[in-house]
């Protein structure tokens, strides 16, 4: 009689326990929402936080830093193993639909912003040729004008040299997958199949959609 008071007992406080704990953490295992989270999804979610880094800092050290998880994820991939090439092809489609959202197509190397913006003009004359200090210009309107333009001078140099560094990156990572396409994928039909599958899904731009293609068609 004790140890069915005792059997009775302990399955009451386990149940309370596991109410308690539904309550506070909810229940993914009795709702069915658990997911095996794969190594790929791991890496794709530091690559998208990455890139969410970079768009509010603009520094192209968080791009870097996503590149080079997925190159670290994919060091030791089995030579004959297609899950596993698939899934290092969609790493890499997913990081240039990240990358493609801050690439400025219109960016030029060779143009080249200028240091600096030329000092405002005053009565009697004009400041020295090089950049001067803002406080030192008495008119309220001129010396707004010029902050401002000072400040347009700035960002414009920043975005020159964070697209120069995302460019760098692209070409880069560009080298990377070419280098995946030619080590694990053959130019048979199934292979070409597998590739445009995964390349179909993906949420890459069109334009880089082509640029991959090529890179297929250019196999050997």
């Amino acid at each position: 009689m004790s140890l069915v008071f005792d059997t009775q007992h302990f399955v009451m406080r386990l149940t309370q326990f596991l109410v308690a704990a539904v309550a506070l953490f909810g229940s993914p295992v009795l709702s069915g929402e658990v997911q095996p989270v794969s190594n790929a999804d791991a890496v794709n979610q530091q690559v998208t936080e990455k890139f969410a880094e970079f768009g509010k800092t603009q520094d192209p050290a968080f791009v870097h830093q996503a590149l080079d998880a997925i190159e670290a994820a994919d060091a030791n991939m089995p030579l004959d193993d297609p899950a596993a090439r698939k899934l290092a092809l969609a790493r890499r489609l997913h990081f240039f639909a990240e990358l493609d959202q801050y690439l400025d197509p219109a960016w030029n190397e060779k143009n080249v912003p200028p240091q600096g913006v030329p000092p405002p003009t005053i009565e009697g004359g004009v400041y020295g040729s090089g950049q001067v200090d803002p406080a030192t210009i008495p008119d309220p309107k001129v010396r707004a004008q010029y902050v401002q333009e000072l400040e347009a001078n700035k960002q414009e140099i920043h975005h020159y040299f964070a697209q120069m560094q995302l460019h760098r990156i692209d070409d880069r990572a560009m080298r990377f997958l070419q280098l995946l396409l030619s080590e694990r994928y053959t130019n048979s039909d199934k292979d070409r199949q597998e590739f445009e599958g995964v390349l179909t899904a993906s949420a890459v731009s069109e334009a880089r959609k082509q640029r991959l293609r090529a890179l297929m068609h250019e196999k050997p």
